[in-house]
């Protein structure tokens, strides 16, 4: 994969339009030591597939110093657009394991 830009989707954006071959990202936040993550579905694999996740912590210089807030995550899920049509995929931010807030994202690939 190049470095050139990849368009980011947060949970507020309920729809995305990709060219074939375009890789794009979904942003979330984790904080594990206080519970928050998410999760994601995609509800046809043929049209999107999950490539990998990158993450980055806000405060690297807290992180083994006893200081709380060390472990909160900047993350993005990269995804593929490898085939033209329609998907969503449905992205759960969770609480303690539990769902807090659920939403869809449509993915066109033209």
């Amino acid at each position: 994969m190049d470095k050139k830009e990849v368009k980011l989707v947060t949970m507020d954006d309920d729809r995305i339009e990709v060219s074939l071959g375009e890789t794009f990202a979904i942003g979330f936040h984790r904080h594990g030591s206080v519970g928050e993550d998410a999760e994601f579905e995609i509800a046809d694999v043929n049209i999107v597939e999950f490539v990998r996740e990158e993450a980055e912590y806000l405060h690297p210089e807290r992180l083994g110093s006893g200081i709380t807030g060390g472990d909160a995550e900047r993350c993005k899920w990269l995804f593929l657009a490898k085939q033209k049509g329609q998907t969503d995929i449905i992205v759960r931010e969770l609480f303690r394991f539990e769902v807090e807030r659920e939403v869809s994202i449509s993915v066109i690939v033209e």
